[in-house]
């Protein structure tokens, strides 16, 4: 990948345009034009184009289908081009993490895109060209936009991010003097950056500040001057965002990230909801798909982060550390309201802390108090879990933050009934760690858990808080809250790590923060989504124990109506019972009267009852092993399935036992009788709820009336002297395999000087040498081809499948070769030849019969021709 100059990011293009808006100038544009060519600070967030003319291009989530359905929606993403973010490929092809994540988001909504190109000659050009896109409707959404209240104001925001950019320090792959570990533990880092990057050179010195680190800094004027002063050892790594690549470098540690969002034109709240709706569901499911894309597209080298052996050796002989516990933040760290015992995702870090590094652990929980850092000093512990990567947290108490395990986008959390844009003068609560940190105004109420904040604004007693977006879904759906409503509240990402009691021991906390960041992106997820389940019996039992007297009541409801309907439901079974058997006893003595016979066969018991033909002949019940005495009116066959399925036919047995049709004509075959014809009809009888419990019908012996539909049918079909086809069927037949192109040869054979045989020997000697001749042919082809008598002394054959030259020949020969022997009538063997005249027929072709027919019989003319007894095979015309 080539090395690029750094965007100016969406982030900034979008401040310009607010700015540009304001002044409601033309001019004003212009000139953000060129402040953003000074501003190129790489939050590169949007997708960002090459130089080149503005197009269009359609593709389909996988660009699997060519066309949409009729109901699809086309959704319109505005995007300028940049590698890892969504760049659009030399074949149209498109990729990257914006890419990647829109093709998710279409698995679940069914949309399909059109990618629009933001124009400019040049890329702050384009980035302004691309907000205004935006804001003028000529593209539904973007993405890699961060959140501020005076863009808000002008295009809309979905709850859910989908990403976060970090500012980060970029080193060599190799040879380089920083890695994530080592950095908290160097007086002094030396970090080029560009002369223009105001914001993120502000973030820099805060960080070094926060960690205690002694910060140098070279203003640089190209992004190939920065990492010409780390190549040559001036700097030791250089400033920029962790989704611009560079070759040879990667980045080494990040801070200050920034969740980003797609964004749509104010009012176009359909699609941002969908989006929002989506990414929520994408982050149920696939919780792991953000961290998964970034180290795809971003994450260019992955660092050594195993443990040596000298440290291996300083976790095993550390005494157990104290781990102090100061807010329950579920689902990330809480006691269990059951059992007490310490849960959530905090614990799964500390048991891979554990089995990982060697160390043993013990909690400690710390009480609430007006000072929090008193309350850490008094509580004895070594470190503290679950804290907040915020200046507060290590100034005030003093503490060393480890490597982040967590990462979340910070939400205001408001009462339905409250207008989140006049907050004002509204009561807001604080859970107490973070109100022993700040003053506490007139307007908060300081509560003892964040769970306890979010019942308050439920309740009404606090008008909002804030609070995380692990923990809000969580408590909304454990507690029930129904009257709470989110905002992002922040595009800085919040980030939880363990928070280490001054004075630090270095080794500790490089063994931790190694240990964390050895872990990758599917396996830190693993442990957090494990650990951050809502625990299915105690949230029945929370339920059960806040409602106890309505389960209680609902609970007695429901015995007595099930009782109720036991009752009427036993009672209705006994009066049908009593129906059934009388009218069972009815039919009964009516199955006796008939010749047919009646078969009920029951599902449940697998039990047959046949009823006794009056004098007529037993069609099924003894081919079944049938259990009955003389005083019974039927038959009795137990294990029926089985017994039927051995004796009788599938397409019998199912006419039984589980009839597809009404009506099944099929012949009864048995090893001791001679086979007849039976007419079953049956149908399923279903209990009150649907379900097939039986099967009934009735038994009809058809014998008489099908062997004479089948003697009809073959002398409709079939030459009575020969019994081939006649030659209307032929002709039907093989006109539709020759018309379908499924014909390989079709063959006319007329016996040679067959007028002497007759004149000679007489006709009922010619009709025997007809009758041999027809089963010489029907010997030399295929049970599958065709074989018919067209009159007279003429037979044709059409064979049916491809069939090679080779083959065709051979056949004919046969026939040539063996000439037809017949007795005269003084009982003297006679010899017949045959011609034989053919048209060989490609595979697929379809041909017309009188075409095809036309061509063999033109064949057959050759072969007389020749001398008879020959064949003469014709490749097809195209005369048809």
């Amino acid at each position: 990948m080539a090395n690029k100059a750094t965007h100016p990011s969406s982030l900034f293009a979008a401040a310009n345009y607010l700015r540009a808006r304001r002044l409601g100038a033309s001019n004003a544009v212009r000139t953000i034009a060129c402040l953003l060519i000074s501003l190129v600070l790489a939050c590169t967030l949007l997708p960002c184009l090459p130089i080149s003319s503005a197009f269009a291009a359609e593709t389909e989530p996988e660009q699997t289908s060519e066309a949409s359905q009729p109901d699809q929606r086309v959704v319109k993403v505005g995007y300028m081009q940049q590698e890892g973010v969504l760049a659009r490929n030399e074949d149209g092809t498109f990729e990257g993490y914006t890419y990647d994540y829109l093709i998710h988001i279409a698995q679940f909504t069914g949309w399909k895109y059109e990618f629009i190109e933001a124009p400019g000659a040049n890329d702050s050009e384009r980035a302004v060209a691309l907000i205004d896109m935006l804001a003028n409707g000529e593209v539904d959404i973007e993405g890699g936009m961060t959140y501020s209240q005076s863009l808000a104001e002008y295009f809309e925001y979905p709850q859910n991010s989908y990403g976060t950019a970090h500012t980060a320090l970029f080193v060599p792959n190799t040879n380089n003097t920083i890695t994530q570990t080592n950095l908290f533990t160097r007086d002094n880092v030396t970090v080029s950056l560009l002369a223009s990057s105001s914001m993120r050179r502000e973030e820099l010195v805060y960080f070094f500040e926060q960690n205690g680190i002694n910060l140098t800094m070279i203003d640089c004027d190209s992004d190939e001057e920065m990492r010409e002063s780390v190549l040559t050892g001036k700097a030791d790594a250089f400033l920029d965002i962790d989704v611009n690549l560079h070759d040879d470098f990667h980045a080494a540690v990040t801070f200050a990230g920034r969740p980003y969002f797609f964004t749509a034109p104010k009012g176009q709240r359909d699609v941002i909801d969908a989006i929002d709706a989506t990414i929520d569901l994408i982050n149920r499911s696939n919780p792991s798909l953000q961290d998964s894309l970034y180290d795809r597209y971003f994450m260019q080298t992955k660092s050594d982060y195993s443990l040596t052996e000298s440290e291996l050796a300083f976790a095993a002989a550390h005494e157990m550390l104290r781990v102090g516990i100061i807010s329950e933040k579920a689902p990330i760290q809480s006691f269990s309201r059951t059992t007490g015992s310490f849960e959530g995702a905090t614990k799964g870090i500390l048991d891979y802390l554990s089995s990982h590094a060697g160390f043993s652990y013990e909690i400690v929980k710390i009480e609430p108090s007006d000072n929090l850092a008193e309350a850490i000093r008094n509580a004895d512990v070594d470190l503290v879990a679950g804290a907040d990567n915020t200046s507060d947290v290590r100034e005030e108490l003093l503490l060393s933050l480890s490597a982040p395990y967590m990462s979340e986008s910070k939400l205001l959390v408001y009462n339905k009934f409250v207008d989140p844009d006049n907050l004002g003068e509204k009561t807001m609560a604080v859970p107490w760690e973070q109100a022993s940190l700040s003053e506490k105004g007139p307007n908060v109420v300081v509560y003892d858990t964040v769970e306890k904040c979010l019942q308050a604004v439920n309740e009404g007693k606090a008008d909002y808080t804030y609070s995380t977006s692990y923990c809000v879904p969580y408590y909304i759906s454990a507690d029930n809250l129904n009257n709470l409503l989110t905002l992002p509240s922040s595009s800085q990402a919040v980030e939880t790590c363990f928070a280490l009691v001054h004075p630090v021991e270095p080794e500790l906390l490089q063994i931790i923060n190694k240990s964390i960041r050895g872990l990758s992106s599917t396996e830190l997820d693993s442990i957090v989504y494990n650990n951050s389940l809502i625990d299915q019996d105690e949230q029945i039992s929370s339920f059960i124990r806040d409602h106890l007297l309505e389960v209680a009541l609902g609970f007695i409801t429901l015995l007595l109506v099930v009782i109720a309907l036991l009752t009427l439901y036993l009672r209705a079974r006994v009066r049908a019972a009593r129906s059934v058997r009388e009218e069972n006893q009815r039919f009964q003595k009516l199955y006796s009267l008939a010749n047919e016979q009646f078969f009920e066969y029951s599902i449940k018991s697998d039990t047959l009852l046949i009823s006794k033909p009056n004098g007529g002949q037993n069609f099924v019940a003894s081919s079944a092993e049938d259990e009955t005495d003389d005083k019974r009116p039927y038959f009795l066959v137990r294990n029926a399935r089985k017994r039927l399925q051995d004796k009788l036919s599938p397409e019998l047995a199912d006419a039984f036992l589980s009839p597809q049709e009404t009506v099944t004509d099929a012949a009864l075959e048995l090893d001791d009788k001679p086979r007849q014809w039976l007419r079953i009809m049956s149908h399923f009888v279903s209990d009150e709820t649907d379900r097939p419990i039986s099967v009934i019908g009735k038994i009809t012996n058809i014998d008489d009336e099908m062997r004479e539909k089948l003697d009809l049918s073959q002398r409709a079909h079939h030459d009575g002297l020969t019994g081939l086809l006649n030659w209307k069927t032929f002709q039907e037949r093989a006109g539709r395999l020759l018309e379908e192109g499924k014909a390989g040869a079709l063959l006319i054979l007329d016996t040679d000087d067959f007028k002497l045989v007759n004149d000679t020997y007489g006709h009922l000697a010619g009709d025997v040498a007809l009758q041999h001749t027809a089963d010489a042919i029907g010997r030399a082809f295929r049970p599958n081809d065709l074989v018919g008598r067209l009159g007279g002394d003429e037979f044709a054959v059409c064979i049916a499948g491809p069939i090679s030259r080779d083959k065709l020949v051979e056949r004919c020969n046969l026939i040539i070769g063996n000439p037809v022997a017949f007795p005269d009538q003084n009982g003297k063997t006679q010899l017949v030849t045959l011609s034989i005249g053919g048209v060989e027929l490609p595979e697929g072709v379809g041909i017309s019969y009188e075409t095809a027919y036309r061509q063999a019989d033109r064949a057959l003319y050759h072969a007389k021709a020749d001398g008879k007894n020959r064949f003469f095979i014709e490749c097809p015309d195209n005369d048809d």
